[in-house]
């Protein structure tokens, strides 16, 4: 059942359920105020007829011809009568019971309130009262409930259909009013039916309407919008992850097939053999790229306060080797300050700075590390000597796999490490980017939580 089907039901659900009861509670109130009134007309009736029989002996009926209670206004009604004596004998009746008055047994105790009786097929209203000065004689007086029943007959019906015009106006504006409050739910859910399709160029676009619903329609399309980004940039990435790991293997299978084709002395196969290892090698470090990338953020272990200056000095020795073969100086300036976070993925995101920083100093040139506090987070810069960044390359520096135009010509790294950079650093709640202006060389700067900060 659709949301506007089920609205609707529940509307004219709560409609039935309290218009029933307010209805069913008229009719019982104006029956039981109408039955109230002729138990109070037969009651006193009684009175007067038991003191007439009284003055009679207590064995003879005095009903007189005079006019009985009225119910309302149509009028008095006819009187019925009985006398019972203390062994319930019917003493005397009024000729106004078709056969014989009810036995003694089958009435309710003298001084109850009014009560029913049937008398063949009359319906009678009947009250049962002592006769003074005679112990154990009692006497019946009803009369008949006719027109009560029958006002009772009429209010039923009228309820009945006003129940029912009711009940269909309820429904109609029901359909109309649940119709227009979600009508923006009905456009959110088709726009849902084609994003789940795959269009996801589908919007909502509200404008007006329910501000709740303006506001989820508004949060749904930042959704769509930013889920159509990562598609993109997933799809992006294994193009570029398929285009990377195609390059050494067509390297890797040309060297090899090359090789087989005719004989070759050892040091052509030597040759062969080392290009195939060094594909194998680009192979290797751009799965362990691609790994890493799907690993960051993955940690279950649960984040420590480090330091970040024996972090720093342990990626410097990691890129100890190529920066003593590039003869560039990697410093720690300044004390270390301590964060929150995982150490091996700090240490991987420092070591990838520090091999880009190396890679693009020059001989004797110098790379530096310095962090200093900045309220409730920590700054770390990496700089370096370099000839810095090309304004053409800063919009795209951590994309996946995007080398800058040296990069490009000599085919090194995989173009994975800033990008691994930056989502260790978003996976610690921190910030890398590269900062503009400055001394020459490019310069990377990384905020992180303060230790004390996120306990």
């Amino acid at each position: 059942m659709s949301l506007h089907a089920r609205y609707v039901v529940a509307i004219t659900a709560i409609t039935l359920v309290t218009l029933g009861g307010a209805f069913t509670a008229v009719a019982v109130s104006v029956n039981t105020s109408q039955e109230r009134q002729l138990d109070l007309a037969l009651a006193q009736e009684a009175r007067e007829e038991a003191a007439e029989a009284a003055s009679l002996g207590g064995d003879e009926l005095a009903i007189s011809d005079r006019p009985g209670p009225a119910a309302n206004d149509v009028g008095p009604l006819t009187k019925y009568g009985a006398l019972y004596g203390p062994d319930g004998v019917i003493l005397a009746q009024t000729a106004t019971w078709r056969r014989h008055a009810p036995a003694l047994a089958g009435l309710p105790a003298v001084g109850s309130p009014g009560f029913d009786l049937w008398s063949d097929d009359e319906h009678l209203r009947g009250v049962h009262v002592d006769i003074p000065a005679h112990p154990g004689v009692t006497m019946l007086l009803a009369a008949p409930r006719s027109d009560l029943d029958g006002d009772a007959r009429f209010l039923t019906r009228a309820m009945a259909t006003v129940f029912a015009l009711a009940l269909l106006w309820t429904v109609l504006v029901a359909v109309v009013v649940v119709r227009r409050l979600t009508r923006g739910h009905q456009t959110i859910a088709g726009v849902a039916r084609r994003v789940a399709a795959g269009d996801l160029d589908a919007r909502i676009r509200m404008q007006r309407g329910d501000p709740e619903v303006v506001q989820l329609a508004q949060h749904i399309d930042t959704m769509i919008g930013r889920l159509g980004l990562l598609i993109g940039s997933q799809q992006r990435f294994i193009a570029n992850a398929a285009h990377e790991l195609r390059s050494p293997l067509t390297t890797l299978y040309g060297e090899l097939s090359h090789a087989l084709r005719r004989a070759r002395d050892s040091s052509e196969y030597e040759r062969v053999i080392r290009e195939a290892l060094d594909a194998t090698r680009r192979l290797r470090r751009l799965t362990e790229d691609l790994l890493a990338v799907a690993r960051v953020g993955a940690v279950d272990a649960a984040a420590r306060p480090v330091d970040l200056r024996e972090l720093g000095l342990e990626a410097a020795a990691l890129v100890a080797t190529e920066a003593e073969a590039s003869e560039v100086r990697v410093e720690w300036e300044g004390p270390g300050l301590r964060v929150l976070g995982h150490g091996d993925d700090l240490v991987r995101l420092l070591r990838n700075l520090l091999e880009n920083a190396v890679r693009h100093s020059p001989a004797g040139g110098r790379v530096t590390l310095r962090c200093e506090a900045l309220g409730r987070r920590v700054a770390l810069t990496v700089r370096d000597e370099g000839p810095g960044v090309a304004e053409v390359d800063r919009a795209r520096i951590f994309e996946a796999f995007y080398r800058g135009a040296s990069e490009r010509a000599t085919h090194v790294g995989t173009g994975l490490g800033l990008t691994i950079a930056q989502e260790i650093a978003r996976a610690h709640d921190g910030e890398l980017r590269l900062l503009e202006g400055g001394p020459p060389g490019a310069c990377f700067a990384l905020e992180l939580p303060a230790a004390g900060s996120a306990a």
